[in-house]
């Protein structure tokens, strides 16, 4: 977190609650307090401030408005405390441009990350460093609706992030959570389609020692991991159905049983879910779960792949080499012809195949210079078009799974049973062994 101190103003009758107010906001900055309508008129005066939260009724009806007034005339980011609800109160407020209204009732919950992301607006533009070291991009309507998340307090709130492999769902789900959160507040990320159904329940739920073969010792799930903070599912389109379903019951109790508990664990946190898949597609098949999608596709950012960015891949281009080791020049022409290829695995290719130009002897790279035939060619060799039917029927979690089970039995028949020798040709360790081998047993 930033080290310069805001300046803020609390405006509220209520000693008590003014007690309260400066045990949440003291880490962020030098406070002032008034007690009266006129007292925060004079310190107003007086005084310069970043920040003043207000209450509606500090000298009776309304009177808070008179205070909202002269703050915003100044400048200062004005948040209105209200124990109303009227929508005639709360339109006064906005109509006199209040910032943000808040019910006094969840100030604990929601005061601190609001305030938070208005110190980091005030005194360091995150977004700009993001998007200028981090997520290279031209797209204005990307920049934008980033942005706009960005403003948002996402503290437990749900968000939904779709796109391509490749197009950088992962480094925006981090930023979102530093939006919202200081570091105090774990970022727990998880990729669902690299675990089988088995293994994803223990990284999720965790287990206790002995709750299964192979639990030697207990396992703080990433649900656990994740209070206080947000939980990254990355590729949630892959999860199984059942697991869905345990998930759905999580968001909507907050509590679960780790694997083999007698009692039940609670947690708190932000989701924010991305995936390459198509879920409305994948609801119509009946492989994901309708109640579950309603439920996480809360706000939403659908990023567009390279290929419809053509400008980005000249932008990706220049920021990759001058982070290259070694110093070469692609020339205009070279770079045209980037742009014709469709990047199937967007900014990830793109990467990667500058990498491999700069591994070669040429200083100068030319039109000529450019190829993806070779690249085309090995990714159709590598799956047939079985395969790729069964990736498109059943989901890559599912075909993962199969490779591992008929890969482990053919291994093993052809090693006469010979465990130890069958690990070592398959480079696993034994626990990824037993576990892979208790599923062809139950296939």
């Amino acid at each position: 977190m930033n080290n310069t101190k805001l300046r803020m103003l609390i405006c509220d009758d209520d000693k008590y609650f003014r007690m309260a107010l400066k045990e949440i906001i003291a880490p962020f900055g030098l406070i002032e307090e008034a007690a009266t309508e006129a007292e925060a008129l004079k310190l107003l005066k007086d005084q310069h401030f970043d920040l003043a939260l207000i209450d509606m009724e500090i000298d009776g009806p309304l009177s808070g408005i008179n205070i909202l007034k002269v703050s915003k005339s100044k400048k200062i980011h004005s948040i209105i405390l209200s124990s109303l609800s009227d929508d005639e109160v709360i339109e006064e407020a906005y109509l006199n441009n209040c910032d943000h209204f808040l019910a006094k009732s969840q100030y604990r919950t929601y005061l601190e990350p609001y305030i938070l992301k208005q110190k980091r607006n005030l005194v360091h533009d995150e977004l700009a460093e993001f998007f200028n070291e981090k997520y290279i991009t031209k797209d204005k309507d990307l920049k934008e609706k980033i942005q706009q998340i960005c403003r948002i307090n996402l503290k437990n709130q749900t968000v939904l992030i779709t796109g391509e492999t490749g197009v950088g769902k992962s480094l925006i789900g981090e930023l979102l959570h530093q939006q919202t959160y200081d570091k105090s507040h774990p970022f727990v990320h998880i990729n669902c389609s690299e675990l089988s159904e088995t293994l994803l329940e223990s990284e999720l739920f965790g287990h206790e020692k002995g709750s299964f073969t192979g639990a030697d010792s207990k396992k703080i799930g990433k649900l656990e991991l994740a209070n206080g903070g947000t939980l990254f599912l990355d590729e949630i389109g892959t999860m199984p159905l059942s697991m869905q379903q345990k998930l759905l019951k999580v968001l909507d109790q907050k509590t679960f049983y780790p694997i083999g508990a007698s009692k039940p664990s609670r947690t708190d946190f932000t989701l924010i879910s991305a995936t390459c898949d198509d879920l409305i597609d994948k609801i119509m098949k009946e492989q994901f779960r309708k109640d579950l999608f309603f439920r996480i596709n809360g706000i939403t950012l659908e990023i567009k792949p390279l290929r419809e960015r053509k400008d980005d891949i000249s932008l990706l281009t220049r920021y990759f080499i001058q982070n290259s080791h070694r110093r070469f020049i692609i020339k205009k022409e070279a770079i045209e012809e980037l742009k014709k290829h469709s990047w199937p695995g967007n900014i990830r290719e793109l990467r990667k195949k500058i990498e491999l130009l700069s591994a070669t002897e040429k200083g100068i790279i030319k039109k000529e210079d450019i190829s993806f035939d070779h690249l085309d060619q090995i990714k159709d060799d590598l799956l047939t078009q079985g395969q790729k039917e069964f990736i498109k029927d059943h989901g890559l979690r599912d075909f993962i799974k199969k490779i591992e089970v008929e890969s482990l039995s053919t291994l093993l028949e052809n090693n006469n049973g010979k465990i130890n020798k069958t690990i070592k040709e398959l480079k696993i360790s034994a626990s990824a062994f037993y576990r892979i081998f208790n599923e062809t047993n139950s296939v």
